[in-house]
Order: structure tokens, then C-alpha cells, then sequence
């Protein structure tokens, strides 16, 4: 299919989610979605297109690529790509039309190509780090042993890179201390749909993991994804072969067996035992949630499970590193591992910052006030149908404004003086608010990022969508999220809370890693004693002291180390 015939069908189906959007629409165009924008909240504009909040926001900036695309022929293609999979999606949500008759390649092909790009981009990073030795030496800077051994033991004689997962592998080449070195091979303006060639390519391996994903649910790969990923391997393999700095030669991979195509795709389905949080995994789960409860029972059990069991194993990897505090060498090492296990349905979360910690520790200590991130929470909104869930969003805010607030780089804006705005703004009783008010509130506030989203809960699982917004321009500059069993709520939240210093890149010190994990493995505080603990924040917030006194008295009594809890108490006498 032609350029300008994909264009085509991509504008008529944006002509059809617009008029679902604003009625009284009969065109798509960026002016039309940003008064659309302006006069509906997020959550109701994702409700329209059946996706959430924080998917969204990856929604539009492929709006603002596709769009930007055109004035280029270049990357035009890889613009329409990119959107025709949101579309795809989308319209499979709202029962719209959207098919395509342009895979000019096979889907035996397309998993050939998803090996390939693997492989190239494996052997790229062992190419810049000078070998397969010095690939473990660097890795070792940057992740802890465990997790080294972990890659090691999967690994074949290829190398250690072989054992990482394809998510893995995708943050080791984006880690901007490895991507640094790398980045002169893939610079090009083919790639590069956004300012940043390092953004532009963490888009598109995010693309190419939901197809692979498709690979390993057995679902037949669309004609749409065989394109884009036929598209993605053309560009990439294209730019590696004119690239000066590389000798990887991208028509080496492609030839594959069918033996060896079997034993990839059992790779690719071992992998996705490991790792969620793609929009067609969350988007399938919510389907098998409403349609077989008994798998959902099974899949929970399994994530309740291997939670505890991350727990024991990070509890015991504290435990000796305390016993060995007094060797101060073993120790300089340790601070520069910046990683935690942090997700419920154990996919492994690398906090990649590799700074020295030994020298950032007494840094922060001197120049918090000057160098600290002013950010502020505000109240998350409630994106289901379950009204009763709206008294959660003060208990959660405060549950991570308690948890950040002790991260020396990070100056978190207290709840009492959030309340006082959004009451002046008139805005503590809405539960929608958007980038622009949210920018608003921030400046007030001075503050430079805020941090706000959505969650949602269907029939026994809960999902928590993060966006962080920048204070100065009104622009979301990411999104994150968390899901899990309602009944692991409080592990849920703690999850969110490390995403957060993931994605501020906020350096932490080796205390301030230990006090967060301490705070991770207190007693469990239950979704509905967070609904019962909002309930007592909103009697302290309109003066309500002595009913606030009774249930935070009782909150505390069953939750001795509910430290949120005991902060708001302090303050009544």
C-alpha cells in the first residue's frame, strides 16, 4: 500500500474517533484535539477510545509524530506505521473499521526479523563495550551480582547478553551511560521521530516488544504489525550497514531454521513468563479478568506467590549486606548498584542510575535545598465505575508523598499545602484534572514536575497509571503504571513509589534504599482501610479533628508502623 493510500485510511479513522470524542467534529486535526483536550478531561477522552489514562498520553505523542513525520519523506512511513498500531488497537475497542492489505512480507519472515534485531542489537553493545568480558565488567557497574548470575546462568556461549529478556536488553542499550557510546551508529533523521535519537528508538523497540509479545500469546501477527516490524528491521539493519563505527553486518541474522524459529519462540514465550506492562498485555487481562475468573484466581496466586518470594530474597540480600557493613571496600561497591525487584507479577525494574553513590551520598546531604526536584502529588483520579473508590485518591497521594518524601533529592510539596491550593483553585472536591491545571497548581506551588494519573479496579485487580508533568511547559513527559490484586494493594503502591524515583532519576543512598524496602515490608495496609484512612484526611481537611483523631487512633492501632498515618496524627492534639 502507497504512503498516501495509508494516509488516507489513517485519516478516516481518525475522522470517526473524533466524532465519538466532540459530536459535533467531522475532521481529525491537531487543533480539533486540543480543544477537545480543553474541554474534556483525560479519563473521559480515554474512556471514549477504551484505553487509559496514561495510555493516552503514549496516544498522542504518536499523534504528534505521525503529524511532524510528514514534512519528511524520509520518516513519513515510520510515522504512519507508528500510529496504524494505536489505531488498530483503538478500533478493535470501538468496533470501527480498520484493516490493511500492505504485509509485503510473511509472518515467518516477521519473527525472523524480531530475532534478527536481537541479535544485532546485542552484538552492537558487545562490539562499543570492547567484548564479551568487558560487557559483564560494565554490566556489573550498573546492576547487582544476582541479577549478573541470573543473566549468566540463561546465557548461551554468545555471551552474557543472550540470557537478558528482550525488555532487558532494550534498557542495557538505552541505559544513558552504555547509549552514550552507541548512539553516533544509530544517529540518523530516518530513525529519529522525535529530537531525541535515543527517545525516537525507545519508542520504536517498544513497538517491536507488544508485536513480539503477539509472537508469544500464539495470536496471528496483524498485517499492520508485519509492516511497521518489516519497516523497523529496513531502518535499523540500513542504518547498522552505513554506520562507520560499527563492523555488525545486519544480513548475517536473518537466516533462521525452522528448528531454530521453534526454539526462539519458546525463548520469546519464557521471556513473557517474566515481564507485563505492555498496552495488549494490560489491555488482555482486563478481558480475561471479565470473561474466566478462575484464570484470574490462578494468575493472582501466582503473583501473591512470587512477590513474597522476591520479598524474602531482597530481605536476605539486606540482611548480609548489613552483617558486612564493616567492610568499607564491599561497601564503596554496593552503592553503586541502584537496583530494586519492584514489580507484584515479578518483572525485574532496574533503576539505572550509575552514578558513584559513595561520593553522591555526602552530596546530597550539602545541597538538597539547592539541587533537590520540587515535586508535587496531586490527587490521582478515579477512572472506574466504582464511585466508591474516589475516597481513595487522598490516602494513596499521601501513602507516596510519606514514602518520597524521605529521598534526600527529591522535595516533595506537603499534602497540607497541596489541600490549601487546590481549595483556593476550587478544585478539592474534582476528580479530574488536567496537564494545563495541573501545570497551573505546580507553579503555585513551585514546583517543577507534577505527578498525577489515574487508577482503576475490575473484579479483583487494580491498576494505578502515573503521569509526570513538567510545571514550565504543561507537557507530560512520562507516564508510568502498576497493576496487580486489589488484596496486594499496599505492594501495589509501594511498586509505584519505586517507578517514581525510577523515572525522576533521582540518585538514592544506600540508607535511603534500606528505609524504603523497611517501609515495602511492614504490615500490609488493606485497599479498604486506605479507603477508611482518606475518609479520616478529607474530617482533618474541613476541620473535623476529633472524628480524624478516633480513626487515625484506630488506624495506627492495627498498623503500629503506618507512618503516614502517624504523621497526620501528630498534628492533632
Amino acid at each position: 500500500m502507497t504512503n498516501n493510500i495509508l494516509k488516507s485510511t489513517i485519516q478516516a479513522t481518525l475522522n470517526s474517533i473524533i466524532t465519538i470524542i466532540e459530536k459535533d467534529a467531522s475532521e481529525f486535526n491537531m487543533e480539533i484535539w486540543k480543544k477537545c483536550k480543553s474541554r474534556f478531561s483525560g479519563a473521559k477522552i480515554a474512556a471514549d477510545l477504551g484505553i487509559s489514562v496514561a495510555m493516552l498520553a503514549e496516544f498522542e505523542e504518536t499523534l504528534k509524530q505521525y503529524y511532524t513525520s510528514q514534512d519528511n519523506i524520509d520518516k513519513e512511513r515510520l510515522g504512519c506505521l507508528r500510529i496504524s498500531l494505536w489505531l488498530e488497537t483503538i478500533s478493535k475497542n470501538l468496533n470501527l473499521p480498520f484493516a490493511f492489505d500492505l504485509a509485503l512480507t510473511t509472518e515467518e519472515t516477521a519473527i525472523k526479523q524480531v530475532r534478527a534485531l536481537e541479535l544485532i542489537i546485542r552484538d552492537v553493545i558487545t562490539e562499543q563495550l570492547g567484548g564479551t568480558d568487558n560487557v559483564i565488567v560494565k554490566l556489573q557497574d550498573l546492576f547487582k551480582q544476582d541479577v549478573i548470575d541470573k543473566w549468566i546462568k540463561s546465557a548461551d556461549n554468545s555471551g552474557i547478553l543472550s540470557g537478558t529478556t528482550f525488555s532487558e536488553l532494550s534498557n542495557i542499550l538505552l541505559d544513558k551511560n552504555i547509549f552514550q557510546g552507541i548512539e553516533e551508529i544509530f544517529k540518523s533523521s530516518n530513525l529519529e521521530l522525535t529530537k531525541s535519537t535515543r527517545d525516537s528508538l525507545r519508542y520504536i523497540l517498544e513497538d517491536i516488544r507488544i508485536i513480539r509479545n503477539s509472537i508469544a500469546h500464539n495470536k496471528k501477527v496483524s498485517n499492520i504489525q508485519i509492516e511497521a516490524l518489516n519497516e523497523y528491521y529496513k531502518s535499523i539493519s540500513t542504518i547498522i550497514k552505513n554506520a562507520q563505527k560499527t563492523k555488525v553486518d545486519p544480513d548475517t541474522y536473518l537466516d533462521l531454521t525452522k528448528l531454530n524459529m521453534e526454539d526462539f519462540i519458546s525463548t520469546i514465550k519464557q521471556d513473557n513468563q517474566i515481564i507485563s506492562g505492555n498496552i495488549e498485555v494490560i489491555k488482555e487481562t482486563l478481558v480475561d479478568i471479565k470473561s474466566d475468573t478462575s484464570s484470574i484466581k490462578k494468575r493472582n496466586t501466582y503473583i501473591i506467590v512470587g512477590g513474597l518470594v522476591l520479598i524474602l530474597l531482597t530481605s536476605l540480600i539486606l540482611y548480609f549486606q548489613q552483617q558486612q557493613a564493616g567492610n568499607t571496600s564491599e561497601i564503596g561497591k554496593d552503592l553503586k548498584d541502584v537496583k530494586e525487584i519492584v514489580s507484584g507479577d515479578a518483572e525485574l525494574k532496574n533503576m539505572s542510575s550509575t552514578d558513584d553513590l559513595t561520593a553522591t551520598k555526602d552530596l546530597n546531604a550539602r545541597t538538597k535545598d539547592v539541587n533537590a526536584k520540587r515535586v508535587a502529588i496531586i490527587y490521582f483520579e478515579n477512572s472506574s465505575d466504582d464511585a466508591s473508590l474516589n475516597k481513595l485518591k487522598k490516602g494513596l497521594a499521601d501513602m507516596m508523598i510519606t514514602d518520597l518524601s524521605n529521598i534526600n533529592m527529591l522535595n516533595i510539596v506537603e499534602r497540607d499545602r497541596l489541600e490549601a491550593i487546590l481549595k483556593e483553585q476550587k478544585l478539592s472536591k474534582s476528580s479530574q484534572v488536567d496537564p494545563a491545571t495541573a501545570a497551573k497548581v505546580g507553579k503555585l506551588l513551585g514546583a517543577q514536575i507534577i505527578l498525577t494519573g489515574g487508577y482503576f479496579e475490575m473484579m479483583g485487580s487494580l491498576r494505578i497509571d502515573a503521569r509526570f508533568i513538567d510545571v514550565e511547559t504543561g507537557k507530560i513527559l512520562k507516564s508510568d503504571g502498576v497493576d496487580g490484586a486489589s488484596s496486594t494493594f499496599f505492594k501495589i503502591q509501594k511498586q509505584l513509589s519505586w517507578k517514581i524515583i525510577k523515572n525522576l532519576d533521582t540518585k538514592i543512598s544506600d540508607k535511603e534504599k534500606a528505609d524504603l524496602v523497611k517501609l515495602e515490608n511492614s504490615k500490609n495496609i488493606s485497599l479498604e482501610d486506605t479507603k477508611i484512612y482518606s475518609e479520616a484526611l478529607d474530617l482533618y481537611d474541613n476541620g473535623k479533628l476529633e472524628q480524624a483523631k478516633t480513626i487515625f487512633d484506630k488506624l495506627i492501632t492495627k498498623y503500629p508502623d503506618f507512618q503516614a498515618a502517624k504523621n497526620i496524627r501528630s498534628k492533632i492534639k
